[in-house]
C-alpha cells in the first residue's frame, strides 16, 4: 500500500493509506458498485458483501457471470484486512452493495436499468435498508461511442442520489473519467460528481486517462492488483481502478464524520489532494479547493489529510456511559468521564486535538 520506488515507481506518490488506517478503515459505511456482478462468494469480499442487485432482471442476487470487471472493482473499494489472504481494499472494513448490469453494449435498455439500480442504492425502502453512503461508477460512455447510455431518466437518478440520498446529505457519487482523452457521460452532467482521473506509480496521468474541465482528482490507476473471480487477483489499468481508490477514501472520511453533506466530502478530498508529477497546478476559476489542473485535477487524493480534516471539523464532545458494545469514538477534542468499559470489549477514542480523562473512568479486567 505504500510506493517504495520500485518497478519505476517514485517513492512517496501514493494515496497515503496506511497513515489513514490509524485513523479509520470505514466501518458502518456503505459502497454501492455499479458495475459488472461482483463475485459475492470471493474469499477477500464475501463478509464484507451486504446485498446484491440485478438491475436486467430487477432481482436480488443477482446473475452470476465470468466477467471480473465488478469483482476488481469493489476488491480496491473493500476487500477484507488482516484475513491473511490476499488484498485490502482501501475501506476494509466499509460494505458493499453489489448493483449489477452485465451487458453495457448492445442493450436498448441500459441507460433505464442502471437509472433503476443507482436508485435502488440509495432508496433504503428499496433495497431493505441498506441505503448507499457512496456510489462508485467505472462505467461511462466512451467518447459519444454508446449512443443508448444518454437518457434523461439516468441524469436525473444520479442527481436524485446527489440531492435526495443519505437522508437529504446526499450520497457521494464518484465517477471514472473514462479511458479517453475526453471526460465520458455521465461524468460531466453535475458539478457535484467526482469525476477521477488515473496515475501511474510516478505520478504521471496514465496516457489513456480522460482529461478536461471537468476533472477532479487522481488515484493509481496503473497495474492496480485487487480481487477477480474464483477467490483470485489480477492486475489491472485504468479509470476504472482509479476511481474505486475515491470512493474507499469517501467511505473513510464518512465513518469519522457521518453528518457531512456529499459536497462537503467532496471539498475535503479536493481540498487535501496532492500536487504531483510535475505538472503545473494553477488558480483556475470555478475551482475554490486550491490549485488545479486539466490533467490532474486537484491532484493525487491523500486519505490520511482526508480524515484528518473530516475529523477536526467535529465538535468537541464528551463521553459518559457504560461501554457494552465495541465502540469508536470521534471528536475534535473528547472528554471521558463516568465511563466503565466492561470486561471483553473494547473503546477507541480518536480526537483532531486533545483527549481527557476526567472523574470515574473504569477500564475493567480484558477490557480495552
Amino acid at each position: 500500500m505504500r510506493n517504495t520506488g520500485q518497478n519505476g515507481g517514485i517513492a512517496g506518490i501514493d494515496i497515503k493509506i496506511c497513515d489513514a488506517w490509524t485513523i479509520t478503515r470505514g466501518s458502518g459505511i456503505k459502497v454501492a458498485v455499479v458495475d459488472t456482478p461482483i463475485d459475492i462468494n470471493h474469499n477477500d469480499l464475501s463478509s464484507n458483501i451486504i446485498s446484491v442487485f440485478d438491475t436486467q432482471n430487477g432481482t436480488s442476487p443477482h446473475t452470476p457471470t465470468t466477467r471480473p470487471h465488478g469483482t476488481h472493482v469493489a476488491g480496491t473499494v473493500a476487500s477484507v484486512r488482516n484475513n491473511n489472504l490476499q488484498v485490502a481494499g482501501v475501506a476494509p472494513e466499509s460494505k458493499i452493495l453489489g448493483v449489477s448490469q452485465d451487458l453495457m453494449a448492445g442493450n436498448s435498455n441500459i441507460s433505464a436499468q442502471l437509472a433503476s439500480g443507482i436508485s435502488w442504492a440509495w432508496r433504503s425502502i428499496a433495497n431493505g435498508g441498506a441505503e448507499a453512503d457512496v456510489i462508485n461508477n467505472s462505467w461511462g460512455d466512451p467518447a459519444g461511442n454508446n449512443g443508448q447510455l444518454f437518457s434523461t431518466v439516468l441524469n436525473n437518478a444520479i442527481i436524485d442520489a446527489i440531492t435526495f440520498g443519505r437522508n437529504g446529505k446526499g450520497c457521494v457519487v464518484v465517477f471514472a473519467s473514462g479511458n479517453s482523452s475526453v471526460i465520458n457521460y455521465p461524468a460531466y452532467i453535475h458539478n457535484d460528481i467526482l469525476v477521477v482521473g488515473s496515475i501511474n506509480s510516478s505520478g504521471i496521468r496514465a496516457s489513456n486517462s480522460g482529461f478536461g474541465a471537468q476533472l477532479d482528482v487522481v488515484a493509481p490507476g496503473v497495474s492496480i492488483l485487487s480481487t477477480y473471480p474464483n477467490n483470485s487477483t489480477e492486475t489491472a489499468n485504468g479509470t476504472s481502478m482509479a476511481d474505486p481508490h475515491i470512493a474507499g477514501v469517501a467511505a473513510l472520511i464518512l465513518s469519522v464524520n457521518p453528518n457531512l453533506t456529499q459536497k462537503q466530502v467532496a471539498d475535503i478530498i479536493e481540498q487535501t489532494a496532492q500536487e504531483v508529477g510535475g505538472y503545473t497546478y494553477s488558480t483556475t476559476s470555478g475551482r475554490p479547493n486550491g490549485t488545479w489542473n486539466n490533467q490532474m485535477g486537484y491532484g493525487l487524493v491523500n486519505a490520511h489529510a482526508s480524515v484528518k480534516q473530516a475529523l477536526c471539523s467535529l465538535s468537541n464532545i464528551t463521553f459518559s456511559k457504560t461501554v457494552t458494545t465495541n465502540e469508536n469514538v470521534y471528536g475534535n477534542s473528547v472528554t471521558v468521564q463516568n465511563t466503565t468499559v466492561n470486561t471483553g470489549r473494547v473503546l477507541k477514542i480518536t480526537a483532531c486535538n486533545n483527549i481527557t480523562t476526567n472523574n470515574n473512568v473504569n477500564v475493567n479486567s480484558g477490557a480495552t
